[in-house]
């Protein structure tokens, strides 16, 4: 395509020359500018490939040339120019020539908008029109336009028929379902970075990203196997530029986060007492003494008047910090990436936040036929999680109705107080109250007698003292050398290329969980008792080691082309996981397994192997046959 090119240029450029070598008229006339300089350059690709057929021009004027087959062009511009120089599928780029005479290679960078034609699929990559099965290209300029924990989450309205839903939470990972429900386990897919199959997505930064890429069916995702049921989610990440000095970019933001107000009309502690005394009365029942104006515990509606909403969500705050360092010599490539993020979330209590490190580094170097490309990532993450989420975990010994915080937000009445300093000690209220310490912490409560029989409880109380942490820690590294057998045999052909390609690949993630569900009471039927306070602790290791190797033959016959591929995979994958269990910790508390009345371990371990065998065979005529 670039030799067609370069053709046509070379036939436009002569057409005018023609013209005035036939016109009668014509003077052939040489002027020479003062203070004008031949510039000469060499114009190549990312890769270091020559551009044959690139415009070189000096701006603001007609006078240009185009590169020859190497890429090279010499052209003759005044001192303080400035050169352009464009080729269909890159972007323009302009240099001032300020009086020098070598511009040495000068790399054009890719155009994405026109590169989208080509895909990268499992093991290599294809033009878009001639792929025969289901690729989405996801536009990541776009995805990082609004700010996600994670690369699932951003996802989301990005590409046609991928569903990814979520509880919202930070850092919960979202299920993502790319052919629907094709199952009733696990409907994840399988995830591919540089090249290497990973499990460590959850804590990967968005910011990393240069280019994504799904594979939607079962023909474009067959060459990963069974792995690849649920459809295949390819990432390419950030890498330096050959021959750029050293680059620094700095992205961050701070934003908040807000849970509309006024969005739900709910009674005020007025309103609802007369609807109380109404339902009480049309029923035949006694009203509650709260509701009763006449009675010593009335309940004043100028006194406590709660909105729960205003009680149970506050401002969220999240913030990003983004440092990028890259560049590249003649051989060799390099970027450095750093990486903060930190959201807390809208409800009030211990949950839900996120605190996330990550730090990246890829290196690639050119050696003749060698090509190594390097990758090693490190992070850390700290969660709170929601003590009742709106999948309403059970808690094992919890009595009462229990609701997700919004739906207790909407049904608590306002006439119980969000915080009351009287609940430390219940005694006198609540008979069972003399075996608990701390009763019900401070947190509001109802009682029969003044509000009714409820059996609800306060949705501040199970979120501040339930605690749910995990903290993560991972830490990848990768590697691949490519070789091009051509070109280690000193063989130049411009029909056939062969190359081996060995991915070699080790992730280890460990996860520290910690669940507290300590004891309290705040009514006859909303409590958990002693003998059911819990502290678990686990700790859970992953290790994954994945090593490929394939060759590649690509080749043109006359009007035909072939690609092919092949190779083998190796993947290991080990996983150990160590619990511990006490029940009815000493007070005041020490969160220490040691510490509890009753005490229980386990541990699990699994280690699963899987060795394949993959290949592919395209073609196509490069020429249609009618």
């Amino acid at each position: 395509m670039k030799h067609l090119y370069t053709l046509l240029i070379g036939l436009l450029a002569l057409a005018p020359m023609a013209y005035a070598g036939g016109s009668s008229n014509s003077i052939m006339m040489a002027i020479i500018q003062q203070n004008e300089t031949i510039v000469q350059g060499r114009v190549v690709e990312e890769g270091g490939v020559p551009l044959p057929g690139a415009t070189i021009m000096e701006k603001g004027t007609s006078n240009g040339v185009v590169s020859d087959i190497d890429g090279n062009f010499s052209l003759s511009v005044a001192d303080k120019s400035t050169i352009v120089i464009s080729f269909i599928g890159f972007k323009t780029t302009e240099i001032e020539v300020g009086g020098r005479t070598q511009l040495g290679e000068i790399t054009m960078v890719a155009d994405l908008s026109e590169l989208s034609e080509v895909v990268v699929v499992g093991y290599g990559t294809q033009r878009k029109v001639d792929l025969t099965g289901s690729v989405a290209i996801v536009d990541t300029d776009e995805m990082k336009k609004i700010s996600n924990s994670n690369v699932s989450s951003a996802l989301q309205g990005k590409v046609a028929g991928v569903r990814v839903t979520g509880d919202g939470q930070p850092g919960a990972d979202p299920q993502i379902r790319i052919r629907g429900i094709s199952s009733f386990g696990d409907t994840n897919p399988l995830y591919v970075v540089d090249g290497v199959i990973t499990n460590a997505i959850r804590d990967f930064s968005p910011n990393d990203i240069e280019s994504v890429q799904i594979l939607k069916d079962a023909a474009s995702a067959a060459i990963y196997g069974a792995q690849a049921a649920n459809g295949v989610v390819i990432i390419t990440t950030k890498r330096g530029k050959r021959n750029q000095p050293l680059k620094v970019n700095y992205s961050g933001y701070v934003g908040v986060d807000e849970v509309p107000d006024g969005v739900y009309n709910v009674m005020n502690s007025e309103q609802y007492g007369r609807y109380i005394t109404m339902a009480f009365n049309n029923s035949g029942m006694e009203v509650p003494n709260g509701y009763d104006p006449n009675h010593e515990d009335y309940i004043d509606p100028n006194v406590v008047n709660t909105n729960w909403q205003d009680e149970a969500f506050k401002t969220g705050v999240r913030q990003n910090h983004h440092l990028n360092l890259s560049g590249g010599g003649e051989n060799n490539t390099y970027n450095l990436s750093l990486d903060y993020f930190n959201q807390e979330g809208t409800i009030v209590g211990a949950g839900p936040n996120l605190e996330r490190y990550t730090a990246r580094l890829n290196n690639t170097m050119n050696v003749k036929f060698l090509t190594l490309k390097t990758g090693l990532v490190y992070s850390k993450s700290d969660q709170d999680n929601m003590a009742l989420s709106n999948a309403n975990e059970f808690v094992q010994g919890l009595y009462g109705a229990q609701f997700p915080v919004m739906a207790s937000a909407l049904i608590t009445p306002p006439t119980i107080k969000a915080y009351d300093p009287s609940t430390w000690v219940l005694d006198d209220r609540i008979s069972a109250a003399s075996q608990y310490r701390y009763d019900s912490y401070g947190y509001g409560t109802y009682y029969d007698d003044i509000h009714g029989d409820l059996r609800i409880t306060n949705v501040l109380l199970t979120n501040n003292i339930l605690t749910r942490n995990s903290k993560v820690d991972r830490l990848q590294g990768s590697a691949n050398a490519k070789v091009d057998f051509f070109e280690m045999l000193g063989v130049k052909s411009s029909n056939h290329k062969v190359e081996y390609d060995l991915n070699l690949s080790y992730n280890t993630t460990a996860v520290k969980s910690l669940t507290f569900v300590p004891a309290f009471i705040q009514s006859t039927t909303n409590y958990l008792t002693k003998s059911n306070e819990m502290l678990t602790k686990s700790n859970l290791s992953i290790g994954m080691t994945l090593a490929e190797n394939f060759l590649t033959y690509d080749g043109n016959f006359g009007l035909h082309h072939v690609n092919l591929v092949a190779g083998t995979a190796f993947q290991r994958q080990t996983s150990e996981t160590v619990n511990a269990v006490g029940v009815n910790l000493t007070e005041p508390y020490f969160l220490q397994v040691d510490n509890s009345l009753q005490t229980n371990a386990d541990s699990y371990q699994e280690e699963t192997v899987l060795w394949s065998y993959f290949g592919r065979l395209n073609y196509e005529p490069t020429k249609p046959n009618f």
